[in-house]
Formats: C-alpha cells, structure tokens, sequence
C-alpha cells in the first residue's frame, strides 16, 4: 500500500485477513502422546490416522482457506488484479 501511495496509485484503505490460527498444540499433543507411550505399537483408528499422518484436520480447510486469502494480497497478485481492472 504504501508503494501505490508514493507512486500516486489508488490505495486500499483497509486490510480484512482473518488472523491465523494456531494449532502447535494439536501437534505438540500428539507428539507428547507418542513419546511417552510404552507400547511397541501404536494403533490408530480411521479417524486419527488421517489426522496424524495424513495431517487433515477438522480445521484443515480453514487454514487453507486463510492462507489461500493470504497468498491474494501479495503484491504480485495485487499487481495481477490492477492489470485485470
């Protein structure tokens, strides 16, 4: 925004980006529960093998789409969208 301004270039006036979640201690949790497990073998239902392996979580698609939101304000794609209007 500030580079619009000095080049004279309309400027948003406001950023609206959802803040990201963090979910460290989802992971930290897991990791806690593996180390301190006894069991030569860990079992995991359906359910926490595609959490835990796979890495899809319930807020998944959330933190896709905010870094999807992210990712539209860089300047290249700002740039982008100025060359489209």
């Amino acid at each position: 925004m500030l580079e619009d301004a000095r080049k004279g270039r309309p400027i948003q006036r406001s950023v609206t980006l959802t803040e990201p979640s963090n979910q460290v201690k989802d992971y930290d949790r897991v990791i806690t529960m593996l180390e301190m497990s006894v069991d030569d073998t860990i079992t995991l239902d359906a359910q926490a093998f595609d959490r835990y392996v796979m890495d899809n979580w319930d807020w998944s698609r959330f933190a896709l789409a905010t870094t999807t939101a992210y990712a539209a304000e860089t300047p290249q794609a700002l740039g982008r969208w100025r060359e489209d209007n």
